[in-house]
């Protein structure tokens, strides 16, 4: 019988000898459910490219399986084969907290608007005020706090009410929550913000405006839009009601929440590698500035040793002459103890102290001696002093 059941070190090690399609297709399972399992169980995947870079004799290095994880430790491909998507009236039952029937009710739109919301409130109260606006009175706008985003007719408002007070209600039951940003509205589900609005669809009127553009008029018929911009999803009025569509609704809205969190999840693991990446990058460029600084500085206590021994063999051979030829006067003596000093003083292996020079006149005689300048340019000028 084909395995099914691995481990996060055998699903991190089956991923990493195989792309996600292949495995996908030897196991009948979905590519996408593949990567979303590996995601929830913190198990790294090859980067895009990886196995064509592999293909063409390149390098492609692969990150290490994280030994710290809270969550699945386990996973089963026939459960992954076996899930469904669905956004059935069953499906979202399933998984709510309460009884069938106490549910039933919930997804219920009343006929009339009975026991509120909070934020119905703020929203009926916001656009009666505004209604009731007149700019010329002086008076400050009304203030817009916590109020949903609902365009409609006033004939179609009060159904309207009713079906956002049902999905509020709904979401609040499912532990989501709602909050505002820019005067939106938007969906709290497993941590993420889902936008969502109610409006009515318009039609164009044969009549036209003073300035002889066509009119809009109300249809009627209300869309509860998600998401926004390409990504939008849109549940409307059609054969059936918008009513009877609310499990939809929710199931959309939970839906689109946990594809914002795997993609978050997913996210702040790509952050994580490329984060991991550039540390070893940095550590490895400090690695290589450490190697060259203390080759450097070998290279340059050799020449200076070098350098060092050929004046002391000088200054040997000097005092050596002077002796033989009985040349040695008080002159040169004080010369030879001063040269001796100076060796040593200079000498890496010695490196005396001076009472004149530092380690600064040090490094620029060294440097004038490199690069063969005359003994009359002076070491102790600041055009000089550059080491």
């Amino acid at each position: 019988m084909e395995k099914s059941k691995f481990s996060r070190k055998e699903l991190y090690e089956l991923v990493s000898t195989k792309p996600l399609t292949t495995i996908a297709a030897e196991y009948s399972i979905s590519a996408i459910k593949l990567k979303k399992a590996c995601i929830d169980m913190n198990v790294p995947i090859p980067p895009n490219g990886h196995w064509s870079k592999l293909k063409f004799g390149k390098l492609s290095e692969l990150n290490n399986l994280p030994i710290e994880h809270d969550s699945l430790q386990e996973i089963d491909f026939n459960q992954i084969k076996n899930t469904k998507k669905s956004d059935s009236l069953q499906t979202v039952l399933q998984k709510m907290n309460s009884t069938k029937e106490d549910m039933l009710n919930l997804f219920n739109v009343p006929k009339r608007l009975t026991n509120p919301d909070n934020l119905i409130v703020n929203t009926i109260n916001y656009y009666e005020a505004v209604k009731k606006y007149d700019w010329r009175s002086n008076k400050p706008h009304p203030e817009r706090i916590e109020v949903l985003n609902i365009d409609t007719s006033k004939e179609t408002e009060p159904r309207a009410y009713r079906i956002m007070d049902t999905i509020i209600k709904l979401l609040c039951k499912r532990n989501h929550s709602i909050t505002f940003r820019n005067y939106s509205a938007y969906a709290v589900i497993f941590g993420e913000q889902i936008p969502f609005r109610l409006r009515e669809k318009n039609k164009v009127s044969s009549e036209k405006d003073s300035w002889g553009s066509r009119k809009l008029e109300p249809t009627g018929k209300l869309a509860f839009i998600i998401g926004e911009s390409f990504r939008q999803k849109e549940v409307q009025d059609g054969f059936e009601p918008l009513e009877s569509k609310i499990p939809k609704i929710i199931s959309i809205l939970e839906e689109e929440g946990e594809r914002e969190r795997q993609w978050r999840i997913q996210s702040e693991i790509q952050r994580q590698q490329q984060e991991e990446k550039r540390k070893k990058e940095q550590e490895r460029k400090q690695l290589i500035e450490i190697e060259v600084k203390k080759f450097k500085n070998l290279f340059l206590d050799a020449n200076r040793l070098h350098q060092a021994n050929i004046m002391m063999n000088y200054i040997n051979i000097l005092e050596e002459n002077a002796n033989n030829n009985n040349q040695m006067s008080n002159e040169l003596k004080e010369w030879l103890v001063w040269a001796k000093k100076k060796v040593e003083w200079y000498n890496p292996l010695i490196n005396a102290e001076d009472p004149i020079l530092n380690n600064d006149i040090k490094m620029s005689i060294f440097k004038l001696l490199m690069i063969g300048l005359q003994e009359n340019i002076n070491p102790t000028s600041n055009y000089y002093n550059m080491y």
